[in-house]
């Protein structure tokens, strides 16, 4: 049961990215209209005093301040956000929010001019060992998912949001904006409420041991190549597997993923679903976004198209394979060769 369970909650992050993505590009004024701001959104109940205060009982923590608007940006917004979309390895029930720190152990950073218009995507491996920012006397190398989860354990000054924003520019010189961070227990329904996604698999699947989502079993996972129509269930499995690859590939995967529930948002068929998809993940999302930020992104997502959306990642040419003293394996970071990926994803 240990196994399944680290295997299903460390897993799955191109699912939980596509929430953040659809919830920043293109649901966020389907949210404003229909009242759904309430438990997600600041200024949005559920006891939060804050943006980026995580339970009731967190300090108050200021919000970042607003980001200037650019002179010729559409949509009223700035030249440029870099948005961490942040997927947390948490088993809570949707309705119980957020109830303990966790590793975010899906990283994608997400570069969206207003300037273009177009979009830039950077997928982190959640194995990359770094230094911690503000965290030298207690953890001051670390995976670079565990700086959310230490920021809230250690109470740093901002809390998890700001020491994961504050490690990713102390590593890799990206100042990141704004958070997205989502619990994926409603994933499922969300792909659902769309009626489905439809993704264009490169390579076919065949995983004869991928765990079984109730017991210690396992069970065949078989997708062939091609265009495939998925449901939130067969979608959460494709972004899962890594048993005939690694979790490079499976980055790969989920960005396919995130991309075609961002096609299927913008579809028109969709507009009936929007209601139901939204109330599935309303207590499932947490920003540090303003409401005028959604609704500039909100404005700017449908006029982004695919081929003004690029899709990067660090992959295993650009790492150092180590095992730490505790046995432990990690990646490295190649600063040299991962500097170019930078710049290009910064558009420098």
């Amino acid at each position: 049961m240990k196994n399944m369970r680290r295997m299903l909650w460390s897993t799955g992050l191109g699912l939980i990215l596509g929430f953040c993505f659809l919830t920043s590009m293109g649901g966020a004024f389907a949210f404003m209209q229909l009242g759904f701001l309430r438990g997600v959104w600041p200024g949005g109940g559920q006891g939060r005093t804050s943006p980026t205060a995580v339970h009731e009982h967190d300090p108050l923590v200021t919000p970042p301040d607003p980001l200037p608007t650019a002179a010729g940006a559409m949509c009223g917004g700035p030249k440029r956000m870099i948005i961490a979309l942040l997927g947390v390895d948490d088993r809570s029930q949707p309705e119980e929010g957020y109830t303990h720190p966790t590793r975010t152990d899906a990283i994608i950073l997400v570069n969206v001019r207003f300037d273009s218009p177009s979009a830039a995507m950077l997928s982190f491996p959640r194995d990359l060992h770094v230094p911690l920012a503000n965290l030298e006397n207690v953890h001051p190398l670390d995976r670079i998912n565990t700086a959310y989860m230490y920021g809230e354990l250690y109470e740093v000054p901002g809390g998890g949001p700001a020491e994961f924003k504050a490690t990713v520019e102390l590593n890799f010189g990206i100042r990141v904006d704004r958070y997205i961070m989502v619990n994926f227990g409603a994933f499922v329904k969300a792909v659902d409420a769309l009626g489905g996604i439809d993704v264009n698999v490169p390579d076919a699947i065949y995983d004869s041991t991928f765990p079984n989502d109730i017991d210690d079993g396992t069970i065949i996972l078989d997708i062939p190549a091609g265009l495939q129509h998925m449901d939130g269930q067969t979608a959460l499995r494709y972004a899962r597997t890594r048993h005939q690859d690694d979790d490079y590939h499976r980055v790969k995967r989920q960005q396919l993923v995130l991309l075609a529930i961002r096609d299927k948002l913008f579809s028109p068929e969709v507009i009936p679903q929007i209601p139901a998809l939204l109330d599935s993940m309303r207590d499932s999302v947490k920003t540090d976004l303003s409401a005028s930020e959604i609704a500039a992104l909100a404005c700017l997502g449908p006029q982004i198209d695919n081929a003004s959306i690029t899709a990067r990642s660090i992959d295993g040419t650009m790492v150092i394979p180590w095992t730490t003293p505790t046995g432990g394996r990690v990646s490295i970071p190649n600063r040299e060769v991962i500097a170019p990926l930078i710049e290009e994803f910064l558009g420098q």
